[in-house]
């Protein structure tokens, strides 16, 4: 389900051989990286990609080179010979353009093969049936767009999604990271223009809602914190949330995980546990105006519901009932809609 991405324009260290291990362990299962990026020595390819499939047949870890029609001549291989692009450690290419649906379908006898999802025609699907290609071998990806304004509409990518399912293929797209950007334009790699600069998480799970099958990040790397939450959400569907803290809190908040309620509310997330972890007389503190993303507490004005815990969802006015605790940090207010019925929330102060 998760992969990440690793160029080639830096020689492959041993630092380099960490972060694989890092993302392995963190739940990522597959590796990308390109043989078409005009700013990369080219020259270097052969000993940097040597060095990638190594690390990765280590590992475990499945790698997925983007390549056109002279790609691979440069690190001495060719579409002719598919058994030695499997002996050099490559389990599968991403087809981008120069290269035709009858060689398509050959090479698809013997190693995975990434369609370009987006521009995947039904003439192009029936040529490769014509041609006997193997499906079980083939995948759909989407590109990423480094250049601001150019990324997908969701809409169009959602219909499209629909219709690669439809006829057997599994999708992918990408997410942009926000640890280490990949110059030169440095604005992340989606492939919605909506998911720009947006939290990356937030956006994976857009994208499984989008019939999308696979995620990668697009860029270099993750932020420390944002790997932690995808490695907790898809390791153990556990959802981490970062608060400013605005006033004093019970210390059980970031002592358990807690529970968005069975019956899930429009406005807000509610904490199932809350209620019943409240010892003591909540006072009226902090009654101010709930912002988006404010974590609030029910006090002894609200009679019965004293101790509720709830995540706003939208902004929401003030109320002599309720303390607001503090706030989301602002690129965490993405995750809201994606928060479902009994998913599990860590808050962690920030």
């Amino acid at each position: 389900m998760l992969g990440f991405s690793v160029y080639l324009n830096h020689p492959f260290t041993e630092a380099s051989h960490n972060y694989l291990q890092q993302m392995k362990q963190a739940g990522f299962t597959e590796v990308f990286t390109s043989m078409h990026i005009p700013e990369d020595d080219i020259s270097q390819y052969t000993t940097r990609i040597q060095a990638l499939s190594t690390a990765c047949r280590q590992l475990h870890l499945q790698l997925m080179i983007d390549i056109e029609a002279n790609s691979l001549s440069t690190i001495g291989l060719t579409l002719d010979h598919p058994e030695d692009i499997l002996a050099f450690g490559i389990t599968g290419l991403r087809i981008d353009y120069g290269i035709d649906n009858q060689t398509i379908a050959k090479i698809s006898q013997h190693l995975k093969i990434a369609l370009n999802a987006s521009t995947l025609s039904q003439e192009d699907f029936e040529a490769l049936q014509s041609a006997n290609a193997n499906f079980s071998n083939m995948e759909a990806w989407h590109n990423y767009y480094p250049r601001n304004e150019t990324g997908l509409d969701r809409k169009w990518f959602l219909h499209k999604n629909t219709w690669l399912k439809q006829n057997g293929l599994t999708t992918q797209a990408f997410v942009p990271g926000d640890g280490q950007l990949r110059g030169p334009l440095e604005q992340g790699l989606p492939t919605l223009e909506a998911h720009r600069y947006q939290h990356p998480l937030a956006c994976a799970l857009d994208l499984l809602n989008c019939q999308t099958d696979k995620v990668f990040i697009g860029d270099h790397s993750l932020a420390s914190n944002t790997l932690m939450q995808f490695t907790n959400f898809f390791k153990n569907q556990l959802l981490i949330l970062h608060v400013h803290k605005t006033t004093a809190w019970p210390k059980y908040l970031t002592t358990q995980p807690f529970h968005n309620r069975q019956d899930v509310a429009r406005d807000v997330v509610r904490l199932a546990e809350g209620r019943s972890l409240c010892q003591t007389v909540i006072q009226p503190n902090q009654t101010s105006e709930r912002q988006i993303g404010s974590l609030t507490l029910d006090n002894q004005r609200y009679g019965r519901y004293m101790g509720e815990l709830q995540i706003t969802k939208y902004g929401l006015p003030a109320d002599p009932r309720v303390n607001v605790l503090g706030t989301l940090i602002t690129n965490e207010h993405a995750l809201l809609p994606f928060i479902q019925a009994g998913q599990a929330i860590q808050l962690k102060e920030i």
